[in-house]
């Protein structure tokens, strides 16, 4: 027997196996690394989505209440239908400055995007006010009416 066809026995009883083992080991190996970076790139966009809505709801109650509520509160004309007119500009505003991509990511992070906007803006406009206190208690009533 020569040694050449020896160093075949042995690549093929061995080697040739042992290369599916390993073969297997990488293919599952990647599946897992694929999945390792899929959930943390979800996460990042959720992230950065979640960022941007908070950014934007802030940045829309402030507009509006340089444009809309600060005019009416030196008139004495915010009354509870200005208060609802304000929170749906806000509202509205918010809803157009996000993209449909940002709206598909922040409903499956929170379920109820809407509902989430509506309560944020609540929030954001309360924090404001606590910032900013009112000059009059008329002021003081709730945005959402």
């Amino acid at each position: 027997m020569n040694w050449l066809e020896l160093l075949y026995q042995i690549f093929e009883v061995c080697i040739i196996p042992l290369l599916g083992v390993l073969t297997a080991f990488a293919i599952n190996f990647l599946r897992a690394k694929k999945e390792e970076i899929n959930v943390k790139t979800e996460n990042e966009l959720v992230q950065k989505y979640t960022n941007m809505l908070f950014e934007t709801i802030s940045d829309c109650v402030i507009a509006t209440n340089q444009t809309y509520v600060n005019a009416l509160k030196q008139e004495g004309k915010f009354d509870a239908t200005a208060q609802k007119v304000a929170f749906n500009k806000t509202y509205e505003a918010v809803l157009d400055i996000l993209s449909e991509d940002a709206k598909y990511y922040l409903n499956n992070a929170f379920g109820d995007l809407n509902n989430y906007i509506m309560k944020r803006i609540e929030t954001e406009v309360n924090a404001n006010r606590t910032s900013f206190p009112p000059v009059s208690s008329e002021e003081a009533c709730d945005i959402a009416g």
